[in-house]
Parts: structure tokens; C-alpha cells; sequence
């Protein structure tokens, strides 16, 4: 039974570290989590140019981001287990190194913080997401580090299985309610029909089919709420589960991804690279479902 035992946080000596750092601290006592790695990538056209000016040296200017790190650290981190702190210069690309770190240490879980409004850059982000073989936690500037209630977003795949797991293990560990937001796609019907009780026919259709779905968990139908969403192709489906999330009050929203997020083969899969486009409120977790990788618990 795997576990999430090892856990990076990207930071980036911006206002958004220390709910990242606060929020690793929480996820690393409800995993139970061996190990926690706090990241900086430091880009080497960032660094300033000396030019004749009185500036540190790189050695120097590189300690000194490093310092700066561990106090922001050790001033939000409040947990007992293993930390580590590991600032890095990338010449080119701070992605590459960023995955390099989450391959090198076999991280099982990172935490990327998400900015509001114009801070909110995804320079990095997709290649990160698609280049990562672990679980991503996305964690807004505002998010509290507390977990009532989480919202699973579905639609009865392998991958959405995987993340329905993942998010059961959570809720019996914190003791938050767990919902559902069941998606299906009406181009994927045999004979798609506009009026309303052909609607009505077919979300009672799925509605069996989520009862089937809880039934393969052990679980009663019924035992678990779900949203029902009937989702064009063309509308933005990460906007819907948002919604429902907010509407529901919800605090944490976990999907799940085939694979790299570049390769999406799912109703979820689709809608994956359009959470990064949204201003996330809620954290948000994806699972990836590697074929090395099967998740049947925390």
C-alpha cells in the first residue's frame, strides 16, 4: 500500500510562502509524512549583474537567499517530522529543475502555491504539472490550513477511482464530509437528446451508475452527496466543479489526471489545464494515476 510519505513545497520568497509552508505543515500531519522538502529555484538571469556596482558574489548572494528561506521556514513550520531546505540556481529553466528535485527525491506529493490576479503567472506551472510523476496540491494565497469538507469530482473513470481514494482516505483521516461532482459529457451519448426528459432520463441513468460506483467501495447508495452536471464539450467544466465547490463550501477539491496533465484522455483529463486559468480559492489536489502507482491509502 503506497502512502504519501515524502512531500516538497515550491517556494519563492514571495507573501505566498508562508501559507504554502503552514499548509505543508497540515498535510504532513494528516499523511503522516516522513519527510518535507521546502524548494527554491532561483532563475540565473534573476541574479543581478555587478557591472561596477558593490554586490555580493554569487556564493554569498546565494547563502544569503538560503538564510532567508530557512527563517520563513522555521516561523510557519511547526511539526516535529524531517524538513529540509534546498535553494537551487537553474541557468535556463526553472521547470526542468523542479522536476529533476521531485525525480531525485521521489517526492509522492508537491505543493505549488497559486497567486490572485496579476501575480497569478503560469509560466512554469504546465510544464511542471505535465513533467511531475506525483500528486500536485495547488494552494491559493488565502487558503487555511483546515480541511471540513471535500469535494471529489468524478465521472466513473479509472483516474477519477484513483483520486475517489484518495479523497475517502482523506476524509476518514481529518473527519471532513466528503461530496461528489459527477460529470458526463452529453456528446459522448449514442443519440444526444435536447428536451428535457430525455435530460432527466439520463441523469437518472448516471445517478445508477455513481450508486454502482459507490457499491464497488463498499459503500451505500446514498452514503456519499453528488452533484450531477451535464457538461457541453465546449464550456469550461473546471468552472462548473468550481462552482459547486463554492456553492458547497467545500475546502478542498481533488480530480484526477491520466498520467502527465499533457496528455488528458478524460472528461477530467480535459479539464485539468483549465484549473491553472481559474483564480482557486480552494485548494485544489490532483492524482495522478501512473501505472506504477496505485493508491489505496494515505
Amino acid at each position: 500500500m503506497n502512502r504519501i510519505k515524502n512531500i516538497t513545497a515550491l517556494l519563492d520568497l514571495t507573501y505566498i510562502d508562508p501559507v504554502v509552508i503552514r499548509y505543508a505543515d497540515y498535510v504532513g500531519g494528516i499523511v503522516e509524512a516522513e519527510k518535507i522538502d521546502f524548494l527554491h529555484v532561483i532563475q540565473e538571469y534573476d541574479l543581478p549583474e555587478k557591472g561596477g556596482r558593490e554586490l555580493p558574489d554569487e556564493a554569498e548572494l546565494y547563502a544569503f537567499i538560503n538564510e532567508k528561506i530557512k527563517e520563513v521556514v522555521e516561523d510557519n513550520f511547526s511539526d516535529a517530522r524531517t524538513k529540509n531546505v534546498y535553494t537551487r540556481v537553474e541557468p535556463e529553466d526553472a521547470a526542468t529543475a523542479v522536476i529533476d528535485f521531485i525525480s531525485e527525491t521521489e517526492a509522492d506529493l508537491l505543493l505549488i502555491g497559486h497567486k490572485y490576479g496579476s501575480n497569478h503567472q503560469c509560466r512554469y506551472g504546465h510544464k511542471i504539472s505535465s513533467g511531475v510523476d506525483c500528486d500536485i496540491m495547488y494552494i491559493p494565497e488565502m487558503a487555511e490550513a483546515s480541511v471540513n469538507k471535500i469535494l471529489c469530482a468524478i465521472d466513473c473513470s479509472k483516474e477519477s477511482e484513483v483520486a475517489f481514494k484518495r479523497a475517502l482516505a482523506l476524509a476518514e483521516k481529518t473527519g471532513a464530509k466528503m461530496i461528489c461532482h459527477f460529470i458526463y459529457d452529453t456528446a459522448q451519448t449514442y443519440f444526444p437528446a435536447t428536451t428535457v426528459t430525455a435530460s432527466e432520463t439520463r441523469q437518472e441513468n448516471f445517478k445508477k451508475r455513481f450508486d454502482r460506483f459507490l457499491e464497488s467501495f463498499d459503500l451505500s447508495p446514498g452514503s456519499i452527496e453528488c452533484f450531477f452536471k451535464e457538461v457541453d464539450p465546449a464550456e469550461n467544466q473546471a468552472e462548473k466543479v468550481y462552482q459547486t465547490a463554492v456553492e458547497e463550501a467545500a475546502e478542498l477539491i481533488v480530480v484526477g489526471a491520466a498520467g502527465a496533465v499533457s496528455s488528458p484522455t478524460t472528461v477530467l483529463g480535459n479539464m485539468l489545464g483549465n484549473f491553472n486559468n481559474l483564480e482557486l480559492k480552494i485548494p485544489l489536489l490532483v492524482i495522478k494515476n501512473q501505472k506504477s502507482k496505485r493508491f489505496f491509502g494515505l
